[in-house]
């Protein structure tokens, strides 16, 4: 693995700058499963160069999230009240006719970039990317999608050094079971997400602040 470093419209990202973004984010007490999942791999992560989603008190979920979509036109402090408003409507209509659902989160897995949890199935979820990419089109324009998401996963910790990922593969492998949980989706949000150098290791941190939780139609 290689020390993370994100990155907006294909450039480096601005330490302290601040970018719209739509994640999943699992639900203390209703995610239980998910969260000790997250929370048995720490140790794991912490032998290595890798900065937890998930912090020290279980239960806590912390960063752990999943990627829809970044806005990617503007960073936050461009897009004003009126505009954060019509972004939101547009996401509220996009996702108010779609069922709640549960998926399946795991297995961990070390990549270039730190650790994430696998997707699957992600049928629904992609579904659902889809509906979260063609509102921010509505609201902001082509150029609000600059982002490659990947494939869908939950990111469970970001690389701030150089390391062997086959030897934390191997551990996360043999040492963590079980390997899946299942996480309930019934809402999206929409923050404020912002990177920092940390001071205690050098490297990319994560925070956000919440906008908008935007529910789903209801249950399947």
């Amino acid at each position: 693995m290689q020390r993370f470093t994100p990155r907006f419209q294909g450039r480096p990202w601005t330490e302290g700058m601040d970018v719209l973004h739509v994640y999943l984010t699992p639900r203390p007490g209703t995610d239980v499963a998910l969260l000790d999942l997250a929370h048995a791999c720490r140790p794991a992560l912490l032998d290595y160069p890798i900065d937890p989603a998930c912090p020290a008190r279980a239960g806590d979920p912390g960063t752990l999230h999943v990627t829809l979509e970044m806005v990617a036109d503007a960073p936050a402090a461009d897009i004003g009240v009126d505009e954060r408003q019509d972004l939101i409507r547009a996401l509220r209509s996009a996702v108010a006719d779609v069922p709640a659902f549960t998926t399946e989160i795991g297995p961990p897995i070390a990549n270039v970039a730190g650790a994430v949890f696998d997707v699957w199935p992600d049928d629904k979820a992609s579904a659902l990317q889809d509906r979260v990419r063609a509102a921010i089109r509505t609201a902001r324009g082509d150029a609000a999608l600059q982002h490659d998401t990947g494939r869908l996963h939950m990111s469970l910790g970001y690389a701030y050094d150089t390391a062997d990922s086959d030897s934390l593969n191997g551990i996360l492998r043999n040492r963590i079971t079980p390997r899946r949980a299942p996480m309930r989706v019934d809402a999206i949000h929409l923050l404020s997400v912002r990177y920092d150098i940390a001071l205690d290791t050098g490297g990319w941190r994560m925070s956000w602040a919440p906008l908008a939780e935007l529910p789903l139609g209801g249950p399947a």
